[in-house]
Order: structure tokens, then sequence, then C-alpha cells
């Protein structure tokens, strides 16, 4: 399995820093940078790598595995590899190793062997040190801080090979001294981790063997550690671009890895909970560095906790007792803060608040009450019965199914229009018009939607050129006058309607198209990799080349509903 790293970060369980190939941007030319995910910077690539012959820069191709990124050239090569999740080693053989720091602010020499680098408009210290060969810094003084900080690593010229650490640090001044592992004893400990890892991820079908490697891989290197607001170890949505974690994606992760990691998946599922507010509203979005309240996300994390409780064995009912008042609040704050016309039917503010962004359903205007909303809300009370029973809470769990039972009878007296499910303005409810995918969420209902709407939903899944295409469900119908084929939410393929989708089938009895959307999703992200969404019609991948739910979702599908 090979890693593009121009368009998969690089990256180790835990780590706060990832290796990409970028492009030149302003005074930062293009190359192999490694990057911080930190968010309290106004710059994020720290350092460019390059590989040296004779002191010039050459050229070099890359080559990374889950485990190393190697830099061949011509003449020579050096393999870099994670230590631990802010140390970086690296070993290099008749070549050298150039490290041209980003406005580095100075440098301090220690020896010939390391030196410490204040990279302040990244919030980070650098220590280099080389244990085997030596190394040469060029940092010309500009009166009040250096005019840039380049450090070459090289052997000596007794040898052909030199080894050295790279190590980044932030919350002291003084980073104290260490031993550090040969470069061999460190790539075998990283291998072992990652075999083992990949031993307990979920099984494919085998000619998806290298691609379920490559999503393995997205998600053990997507953990960060607890740092900032993050109180948890999370797997962060991206470690490209959306470094950070969305209040539905964490859902879709911790399915992922319920079976191989319990512990991990909890924390996935509770991560977003940590920072609930008095109202029982979940954050939009969190990071280290930041909290944004401007928006929710809908609250499909009672589906989620549902499905790790029936397929699988690691939730426990000291878990169910820590998530049931959270859950509780956040289904609270739906159905008293978000029905502005006290009608009975919870209601979206904005797109953002859906998850589909820019839904055509959202086209003109909002509050808009849809049944995608409703839907998950029943099904997050009646997961809240389930749980108030088992830990003997007997009447809320009869209030729970008195509540989700009267949302239902609301819902289907709402929302069917002529034979169909129709969202509507909130107050004036008038009926929307939208061809959208997200109006087929609802299937989730199963057999408590009345036979001749599920049927009928199901049948127009079902024609080719509709809504689904050779690589799955367009989130806007192809036929639709608002349809863009780079449109996010407005046609493009998304991985949580088509596991939404392919399990709500399932779960109704109809297993051969459930099986044929699972396998059509599979074959998309083995041809086109693990991006944010793709294009309808062509498979070809959109925005954000290494999202975590995309890789999730692969292996969800892959090993339950194939």
């Amino acid at each position: 399995m090979q890693v593009d790293v121009s368009r998969i970060a690089w990256s180790y369980p835990g780590s706060y820093y990832a290796f990409s190939q970028m492009s030149a941007y302003q005074d930062e030319p293009e190359g192999l940078y490694i990057r911080t995910l930190h968010k309290d910077v106004y710059r994020s690539r720290i350092a460019r790598f390059v590989v040296l012959h004779q002191g010039q820069v050459i050229p070099y191709r890359e080559e990374a595995t889950a485990t190393s990124l190697s830099l061949y050239s011509d003449f020579g090569s050096v393999k870099l590899i994670f230590e631990g999740t802010n140390t970086i080693q690296f070993y290099g053989e008749n070549v050298g190793l150039g490290v041209e720091f980003i406005r580095a602010s100075h440098v301090v020499p220690a020896g010939y062997h390391q030196c410490d680098v204040n990279c302040d408009g990244q919030r980070e210290r650098v220590r280099l040190t080389m244990l085997q060969g030596e190394m040469a810094i060029e940092s010309p003084w500009n009166r009040d801080n250096a005019d840039y900080v380049h450090v070459r690593c090289e052997a000596r010229p007794t040898d052909s090979s030199f080894e050295g650490v790279f190590e980044l640090y932030r919350d002291s001044i003084v980073w104290p001294a260490r031993t550090y592992p040969s470069f061999a004893e460190s790539l075998a400990g990283v291998e072992a981790t990652f075999a083992h890892y990949l031993d307990a991820a979920p099984k494919l079908p085998e000619h998806y063997s290298d691609t379920r490697e490559l999503a393995a891989y997205v998600n053990w290197m997507s953990v960060v550690k607890p740092y900032g607001h993050i109180q948890r170890p999370t797997m962060y949505a991206s470690k490209n671009g959306m470094s950070g974690i969305w209040s539905w994606d964490h859902c879709f992760h911790a399915m992922a890895v319920a079976e191989q990691d319990p512990k991990l998946a909890w924390h996935q599922w509770m991560t977003l909970f940590d920072h609930q507010d008095a109202f029982g509203a979940l954050p939009d979005t969190i990071s280290d560095g930041y909290i944004i309240r401007s928006y929710v996300k809908p609250p499909i994390h009672g589906f989620a906790l549902q499905w790790m409780m029936t397929h699988t064995d690691g939730i426990t009912k000291d878990m169910l007792a820590e998530a049931y008042s959270p859950l509780s609040k956040w289904t609270h704050f739906w159905l008293k803060y978000r029905d502005s016309d006290d009608d009975g039917i919870p209601e979206y503010h904005n797109g953002n608040d859906s998850g589909w962004d820019n839904s055509t359903i959202f086209y003109d205007g909002i509050p808009l009450e849809s049944p995608d909303l409703s839907t998950y809300l029943i099904i997050q009370m009646e997961t809240l019965a389930k749980i108030a029973h088992q830990l003997g809470k007997v009447e809320e769990g009869r209030q729970w199914t008195q509540q989700a039972d009267q949302l239902l009878a609301n819902m289907l007296e709402h929302f069917i229009v002529g034979g169909v499910l129709r969202a509507k303005r909130s107050g004036s409810h008038e009926v929307v018009d939208s061809k959208s995918l997200i109006m087929f969420i609802p299937l989730l209902l199963g057999e408590r939607l009345p036979k001749s709407i599920r049927d009928r939903m199901i049948e127009e899944l079902q024609v080719e050129g509709a809504f689904l295409t050779k690589y799955g469900l367009s989130s806007e119908r192809l036929d639709s006058d608002r349809y863009e084929e780079d449109g996010y939410w407005r046609g493009p393929i998304w991985a949580p309607p088509m596991f939404i989708l392919s399990h709500a089938l399932r779960e109704i009895g109809d297993i051969t198209f459930s099986r044929e959307l699972a396998r059509r999703f599979c074959d998309l992200v083995a041809l086109s990799g693990m991006a944010e969404n793709f294009q309808a019609g062509t498979g070809k991948p959109l925005r954000d080349p290494g999202i975590v739910w995309t890789s999730s979702v692969f292996l969800l599908l892959g090993s339950k509903y194939l």
C-alpha cells in the first residue's frame, strides 16, 4: 500500500503534526512540508524537507507507507518515521537532508550535533539532533531576527549514512535531554504497531485488501491526543485541511472502530458531548484551539449509539449511564428550542444544522421543517427508551416511547403530501420544492412508514439515472435543475447517506439493493480514494481527498453489508 502525500497526510496516531506535499503559497515554495495541526497559529507549514547532494537541492520522489516516508534520488535516499507523536527520526544514505524553516525567528546551535529553532509563527519550537553524522546551519542575522534558518544534516566525510531526530515542543521553552532508540528499532516498533491495528480492523472481501489497508491507515493516523479543547483521544475529520471534528462525523468514526477498539469508539461518540452547552446543544465543530457554536449538526447520535449497541459487545452499562443524561439534553434541545411555530415538528435554522449544508431543501429559505430531522429524533428517543429500561428508569423509558410515538404520528400527518414526504417552511408550512436525497433518510424508520410511501421511495432510488449512478447515490436527483457536478450537497456522492440508506434498506429486508449500494460505494472508494465527496457521474474525487468518515463508511459497508 502506498500513501500519496499530495492527497493524504502522512502522520501518526496522537500527533498534531503531518507531512504533505504542498503547492507554492506566498513565500512558501512547492515541496514536502511538515505542518502543525494546532489551531492557534497564523502559519501551519513549519519546515520544508529537501534532499541534498554536494550541498545542492536535487530532485527526488516520495514513497510513503503507513509507517515510513522515503525520499529517493538518483544518488541516495532519506527515510523518515514517527518515533512518537512529537518526534520524527530520519536516516539517510549517500545524500543529505535539508530542513528549511518557514519564517523561524532564530536558531541556537549546541555543538555540531544539535540545535534549537524558534518557529514563532507556528507556535512551535524544534530541536534537531544528530545521532550519527553532522549538521550545518545557515542563518544570517538581520538586526533583530534571522533572515532564514536552514539546517543541513549529512554523513561525516568518512561515512555514507547519517541518522537524526526532529522533535517538536510548544508547552515549554526548555526540552529535557533524552536518549533515543536507533532508527531501526523505531521502525520495527511502528511497523508492529500498525500491523496490530490493521489485523484488528474490519475484514472486507479480498479484492478490497489494498483499499482496506489505506482506509485503516487513514483512521489509524487520524487520532489526536487530548490537548486544549480536545479532552480525549479523538479522530479528526482529516489531517489535511479539515483538521477538527464535526458534530456528526464523530458518530461514523465511532461505529467504524467499535468492534476493534470499544474504548476508542466510546471516546469518539462522547467527544462533542464534552462541550454540550447549558441548553443541551452540541457545538458545530471543535479543535484543540477553538469551539464553534454558530451551528449545530443533526441528532444522529441516538442512531449511532443504537447501532453500536446492536452490532457490537463493547457498549457497557457504565457507558450507557454516562451517555443517558447528555443524550437526553441533546434531544430536549431540538424539541424545546427548535420549534419556533410550536407545532410539534422540530426545525433546522440553517442548512449547516442538517449536515447537508447547501441542500436544495434550503433553497427558498429557513427555518425549515424536514422529515429527516424528525426521523433522527424518533430513533434517538427510542434509543433513550432502551437505555432507560437497562438503567432501571422504567417510567422515563415509557415517557421516551410515548414521545417517539407522538413525533412519528405528527411527522406522518405533517409531511405526507400527495403520497410522498415533503419538507415545509416552518410557520407558513409552505411545501418545499426539492429533489434532494435528504428526503429519503426517513427510510430509517422502516415499517413505521406507510408501505406505499416506503415502496415508492425505494422504487425511485432504484431507477438508474435518477439518483442512482454506477458509483452510488447522488445527493441531488440528476435531472434536477439545481443539480451541480461539484455542488457539495447538490449532486456529489457522500459517504453518510450511502451508509444510512444501505443500512435502512437492509433493516427493511431489501438485502439485494442494500448490498448493491454498499458494493457501488466500496468500488468507488477503491477507484477514487478517501475523498470528502465524489462526482456522481464520473466518480471523480472532490474536495478534501483524505476524509475519515469516507474511510470509516468504506470499512463499515464492506465489512457489515457485503
